[in-house]
């Protein structure tokens, strides 16, 4: 289940295949609104790096002129947050693509929503770079996603510090992105958060404030309280905080669905879309090439440990050292595991690119979901 808005200006037939129903409403102004204050940030970060750029020629006196980069040289970083079903990832999604409509800028989409990921497989923190509008019948499989795997639904109090750690991860790259390509300086960045906005769900938002070098904040939906603690927390800092309201005609998410989307992101992630298919491959190997390990803890899990269908991602770490800090090559399903080889489902043929295999404990796909697949 899903809602998907249709701009229209003027008039245009739409061609819909499917049940569905449909509403007719007047264009809220709000996302415009948001778009207008985050576009005047991105105005005031081209100017830098127009100004900056002319002070690194020759000076009068005939020495080269120095560019130090500042805060200045970027442009807005947004956190939007609120509660569940108030539309964030919409938000998220359709500013984005407002920023990037006119092709003068980049803005880097960072999603932290381990429980309902929308960029790749569930249990992820991802950020995916992105230049131009982003279709809605691909959605970002045709995009290279900067991905950490944390491994959980959920974030738990002894998950905290893990999380966290897998945020600056993201938030370090991100600016390493930026650093090296003025348009993504110049566009900034876009946060998704949780839809948990209390207790440790609200000490994380203080945090991720920090980590990303928040600038704006969007509140989603009506509440106060939350808007009121986070400003006490951006006390000292220049951010600004804007408000959007809670979309009255989405439908409800229950528990269920929010599982069943899980799902079907994995099958997606396995299976690609109708415009970019994708043939699921099974692969064999050793179970002596690879290290299992939980991607809650990082601690050696024993193969028995394994259950089957569990989501699982392969570390680009060279040793277990640092698979802490590195981004993940990509994703498989484990579907059996012996006492010499193990079999797996991916989104395309070949073998495992590192031995450091990421293993959850919580996520796991159902057998009436797993797809058709070839075989070596």
């Amino acid at each position: 289940m899903c809602s998907i808005p249709v701009v229209c200006p003027v008039s245009c037939r739409l061609h819909v295949e499917g049940s569905f129903t449909g509403a007719v409403h007047v264009l809220s102004t709000h996302v415009d609104d948001i778009h207008a204050v985050l576009e005047l940030a991105r105005t005031d970060a081209a100017a830098f790096h127009l100004s900056s750029s002319a002070q690194l020629g020759v000076s009068a006196t005939g020495e080269p002129g120095r560019h130090t980069e500042t805060s200045e040289g970027y442009g807005p970083r947004v956190l939007v947050v609120g509660e569940t079903n108030t539309g964030k990832s919409s938000l998220c999604r359709t500013l984005t693509n407002l920023a990037t409509t006119t092709q003068k800028c980049s803005v880097a989409l960072v999603d932290v929503d381990v429980g309902q990921q929308g960029i790749t497989c569930p249990g992820s923190i991802a950020a995916v770079f992105v230049e131009n509008y982003i279709p809605v019948d691909d959605g970002f499989n045709t995009m290279m996603p900067l991905v950490f795997f944390f491994g959980g639904k959920a974030v738990t109090a002894s998950s905290r510090r893990h999380y966290l750690d897998l945020c600056a991860c993201a938030a370090a790259g991100v600016t390493s992105v930026a650093a090296s390509k003025p348009a993504f300086a110049i566009g900034g960045t876009v946060v998704n958060t949780m839809g948990w906005t209390n207790g440790i769900g609200r000490d994380i938002l203080y945090e991720l404030l920090s980590l990303f070098s928040i600038t704006h904040v969007v509140i989603c939906g009506s509440d106060d309280e939350l808007a009121e603690d986070l400003r006490k927390a951006a006390i000292g800092r220049n951010i600004i905080f804007l408000s959007y309201p809670k979309q009255t005609r989405m439908p409800p998410r229950t528990a269920a669905v929010r599982s069943a989307w899980r799902d079907e992101q994995v099958v997606s992630y396995l299976q690609g879309t109708l415009r970019t298919p994708l043939t699921s491959y099974r692969g064999i190997a050793f179970v002596k090439d690879v290290y299992f390990l939980d991607a809650l803890t990082l601690k050696p899990m024993p193969c028995q440990d394994v259950r089957p269908l569990t989501l699982a991602a392969v570390s680009w770490a060279d040793s277990v050292e640092f698979v802490d800090q590195v981004n993940v090559a990509g994703f498989i399903v484990i579907l059996e595991v012996g006492k010499r080889f193990f079999s797996f489902l991916s989104p395309a043929s070949g073998s495992l690119p590192k031995p450091f295999i990421l293993v959850s404990d919580n996520i796991q796909l159902p057998w009436e979901k797993v797809p058709p697949f070839s075989a070596p």
